[in-house]
């Protein structure tokens, strides 16, 4: 599958499938919509080796590769997960990377690998509405 590198905004935007309208997270989602139609999988970076995944064809075959893969002693896990996610033949499916930045006691990131449907975008959400904090009234009337 293609690998489409991405550092979308957890304030502003959003994954959206327009095949399903389907929204696979978005600033006001807690956590991921993993009912979605669109999602079949996600990896995330802390946790590697136990993903979330929907699909039984990919789901045995990632465990069939974590088998031959735990016993292996020269381990790169990002290299192994990427890897697989590039081998694994479906057209239908593409992979974002994202990697999101915030800030805790520090600058922090995490990155997750999410297989969806090959039209899924990553766009500004569209009820995303930026602070009015400091605008003038013509500003905010625009």
């Amino acid at each position: 599958m293609k690998i489409i590198q991405s550092s979308p905004k957890m304030d502003t935007d959003r994954m959206y499938c327009p095949s399903t309208d389907e929204v696979i997270f978005a600033p006001d989602y807690e956590e991921i919509n993993e009912n979605a139609e669109a999602f079949i999988a996600y990896w995330h970076g802390e946790v590697l080796d136990q993903p979330s995944i929907t699909d039984e064809k990919l789901k045995a075959a990632w465990e069939e590769y974590f088998k031959k893969w735990k016993v292996s002693e020269d381990i790169d896990i990002w290299n192994s997960v990427e890897k697989f996610l590039i081998d694994y033949e479906n057209p239908s499916w593409i992979v974002y990377e994202c990697t999101f930045n915030g800030m805790a006691c520090g600058p922090i990131s995490t990155t997750v690998y999410y297989v969806i449907k090959a039209d899924t975008v990553i766009e500004e959400d569209p009820n995303y509405k930026e602070s009015e904090e400091g605008l003038t009234e013509e500003e905010i009337n625009r």
